[in-house]
């Protein structure tokens, strides 16, 4: 069955490893082998030719179809515009359900939880590329930020209660002690070695753990719309728990509208959306990263989720959100996600050597006025 074969090797973005990532690579062919958090508040939503008949001129409008489920404790849609296939939801469930056993940190059967379970070694089966996948362009984020994207911040998470909500105010020993184990790109701490069976990730700690939550949505919207463009589909939109791919045009053939919320508490979407800025985007992914809504409050003193990985300790800097668009939606997650570690001055210093990405950041200025910032390439999406 062709679903199988998708599922058990998808070609989905083979990102190529860096200089780096070949170094951790050690051969042994022919030789002896020696979240629970809950983001279901989108920043990102669609605008306008979201329906059938949705159109302004004279010509009925284009007829496209929608899909819309659960996955990743969110939800997901997907938009396909004239789509010469009919997409089965059953299929795009049966490819979700795969990424989850492996990169799932929720599933205790996934690769990453067996992983993150193991004392020392742990076997990734040769089928499983999500993983290698998710690892590989992990590392290029992390380098290319000198570790402000850094999937090894687990432990700390747990140390600080955020998986739990216990709001627990670790001492400055316990976060040393924890950072002695943090460090993706900390070459001792671990490495793959390959074989015939696949990859084993060697850990030096046990206590090590792995958490791609940073990144696996923004993958995981890139695996769908790998799935659909090998369908032969050209115009859709998928949309996972607020991150984005955008391709082609929207059902009145023009560009896709896509607003992103104020960064306030009262924007829940529940009621009515505030937005801050509206983009016109086309053959790109979206991803939106922010503190405002994910924090906890303890004796009048704010902690923000986002944890710096090398204080061990929730970032503190003027940025409220951090909005990036790249080529593909995994990049575009990470990026922001390191966005809001490194705050304002440190990721507009990072954007004049990265033309890779553009991106839209909200912060406050002085008497917590906000105030936003973007870059050339994003300022000529922005609808004015």
């Amino acid at each position: 069955m062709d679903m199988v074969k998708y599922i058990l090797e998808p070609s989905v973005m083979e990102w190529k490893p860096s200089k780096r990532m070949i170094n951790r690579l050690q051969s042994t062919h022919g030789k002896k082998k020696r979240k629970v958090l809950i983001w279901c508040v989108t920043s990102l939503w669609i605008i306008g030719a979201c329906t059938t008949g949705t159109n302004n001129s004279a010509e009925p409008a284009v007829q496209f179809q929608e899909i819309k489920g659960e996955t990743q404790g969110t939800t997901y849609t997907i938009k396909v515009v004239n789509g010469s296939v009919e997409i089965e939801k059953q299929i795009i469930d049966s490819i979700l359900h795969a990424f989850d056993l492996s990169l799932s940190g929720y599933l205790s059967e996934s690769i990453i939880s067996q992983l993150n379970a193991s004392d020392s070694s742990f076997q990734i089966p040769r089928s499983d590329s999500f993983f290698i996948n998710c690892l590989t362009v992990s590392e290029k984020i992390a380098t290319q930020t000198n570790g402000s994207f850094d999937p090894t911040v687990l432990p700390l998470m747990e140390l600080w209660g955020f998986l739990k909500d216990s709001k627990n105010i670790p001492s400055q020993s316990q976060i040393d002690s924890t950072l002695a184990f943090i460090g993706f790109n900390n070459t001792s701490l671990w490495r793959i070695e390959e074989d015939k069976q696949g990859h084993s990730f060697i850990k030096k700690d046990a206590r090590l753990k792995l958490d791609f939550n940073a990144i696996a949505q923004g993958y995981s919207v890139d695996v769908i719309a790998d799935f659909l463009r090998k369908k032969g589909c050209k115009d859709f939109y998928v949309e996972i728990g607020g991150e984005l791919v955008l391709s082609g045009n929207n059902s009145e053939g023009t560009a896709w509208r896509i607003g992103i919320d104020k960064p306030v508490t009262s924007n829940d979407g529940k009621g009515g959306r505030v937005i801050s800025a509206v983009l016109s985007v086309r053959n790109k992914g979206i991803a939106t990263s922010g503190n405002y809504r994910k924090f906890y409050e303890k004796n009048g003193k704010i902690y923000a989720h986002t944890l710096h990985p090398k204080t061990g300790r929730p970032a503190e800097n003027e940025l409220l959100s951090a909005t990036v668009v790249a080529e593909n939606a995994a990049e575009a997650d990470g990026m922001a996600t390191a966005f809001m570690v490194m705050g304002l001055k440190e990721s507009k210093q990072f954007l004049t050597t990265h033309p890779e990405y553009e991106a839209f950041f909200i912060f406050t200025e002085k008497e917590n006025e906000i105030s936003s910032f973007a870059t050339n390439g994003m300022n000529k999406m922005l609808e004015k």
